[in-house]
């Protein structure tokens, strides 16, 4: 399926999605009982790296770093915006293991 494609397609289950939630906001019994049919969830939690630009006037890039529960890091993008155009990469297995091994002992996460 192409990008595109593949676009429209979510675009469209997301607004089904919104229409479901909308009618679940107007009955306490439905909502409860959507509640207990969702299979599970995970933590999460997204930290943005503003990195140091040489010309932050010209532009900027950072890294989005995704952390699970455990403050483990899982997942990171790479982000770069010049005027009003921003471009985002999903960092490859092996670019994500030199990102997790610079950073990961610098934060911390604590859930409670």
């Amino acid at each position: 399926m192409s990008e595109d494609k593949s676009a429209q397609k979510a675009e469209k289950e997301l607004k089904k999605r919104l229409r479901e939630f909308k009618k679940l906001l107007k009955s306490e019994e439905e909502k409860t009982k959507f509640y207990d049919e969702i299979p599970g969830s995970e933590i999460l939690v997204r930290m943005d790296l503003f990195l140091p630009s040489p010309s932050p006037d010209k532009f900027v890039d950072g890294i989005f770093l995704y952390m699970d529960g455990l403050g483990k890091i899982v997942d990171a993008e790479y982000y770069f915006k010049e005027s009003s155009k921003v471009s985002i990469t999903r960092l490859a297995e092996k670019d994500l293991k030199v990102v997790s091994d610079l950073f990961q002992d610098e934060f911390s996460l604590e859930i409670e």
